[in-house]
């Protein structure tokens, strides 16, 4: 009898012993993602906490995220930003009762790439029995940050997501455009535009020429008293110049496309999306972005319901 006893009590000493051997008093967890997304983009999104619910996958409730002050939720875990970081956030996570402190950060992997760490370093507790807990309960903490990280990556992949529109590479269709600018004193408002693309279109016609695509529009703040605001029409031909018409020849390069649905606001916003597209990525333009209006704004009254592509000459 006392062999017997004398074996359970190895045993629970071998038992005891191998808890400590294979889960260690100090247990780091790291979850790492690759994201195959422009660096400059994707650290700029990430960073912005306001951004974190257009990428933050669905709670169990169907509710994504919270916000920065409440906190992010998925699943058990509830996820706090403490602290903004030169590369990342500090995390506090609160988890079946247990709260953590970890960090979310990130590295460059090249200028189309970027790696997200989410990690947390724990001290378990010296009952061997809580240990095995703590063990599997990091275990379930570090799969619910893997949903996570997966979530963001398959978001920022997603350049259309990142920049608010599909951007195309293409080539410049249009060549020859007939202008007109004028100096504001404030941004242009619709009528004052299509004054500009009125004028245009009257002496396309009276030059017997042809508009060969929709009106297009830029707009340079010079400084706060000075808006110029220039218009102009794709024509099929070289147009005679005069004190307030100008002719231009685009060079028949490469160009940046994209199209969104919106009002004003929208349109200033994807033109500057756009802008962050060709900084991002490095590429060299040789003229000035416009806008193409595609739905003529005096028939549609509805902002909402307005067309227009962005074009980005580019080389």
């Amino acid at each position: 009898m006392k062999k017997i006893y004398l074996y359970l009590l190895i045993i629970v000493f071998a038992v005891i012993a191998s808890i400590y051997i294979f889960i260690p008093t100090e247990i780091q967890v790291t979850k790492i993602a690759a994201v195959n997304a422009s660096f400059p983009a994707g650290t700029r999104f990430f960073m912005n906490s306001g951004n974190w619910n257009k990428w933050w996958p669905a709670s169990d409730s169907g509710v994504t995220g919270i916000s920065k002050e409440v906190g992010f939720f998925h699943k058990y875990a509830h996820h706090t930003i403490t602290k903004d970081l030169f590369n990342g956030h500090s995390i506090n996570t609160t988890f079946k009762g247990t709260n953590l402190k970890g960090e979310f950060i990130y590295a460059q992997l090249g200028i189309d790439s970027v790696a997200f760490f989410w990690k947390y370093t724990y001290n378990c507790s010296y009952n061997p029995f809580k240990r095995i807990q703590e063990y599997y309960m990091l275990k379930e903490l570090k799969d619910n940050t893997a949903e996570i990280l997966t979530s963001l990556k398959n978001f920022l992949e997603k350049e259309e997501n990142v920049y608010g529109m599909k951007i195309q590479h293409s080539l410049v269709v249009d060549t020859i455009l007939i202008s007109t600018k004028v100096i504001l004193p404030n941004s242009p408002n619709i009528d004052q535009v299509y004054k500009m693309i009125d004028q245009l279109k009257a002496y396309t016609k009276e030059q017997n020429a042809k508009e060969t695509g929709f009106p297009m529009v830029n707009i340079t703040v010079l400084d706060k008293a000075h808006f110029q605001t220039m218009v102009a029409l794709p024509v099929d031909r070289k147009l005679n110049e005069t004190a307030v018409f100008s002719w231009k020849k685009m060079v028949a390069g490469k160009i940046l496309i994209g199209e969104i649905m919106g009002g004003n606001v929208r349109t200033k916003t994807a033109f500057d999306e756009m802008h962050n597209y060709v900084i991002d990525h490095q590429i060299t333009s040789p003229a000035i972005p416009f806008i193409s209006l595609v739905t003529d704004r005096k028939r549609e009254p509805d902002s909402s319901k307005w067309i227009s592509r962005i074009y980005y000459p580019v080389m």
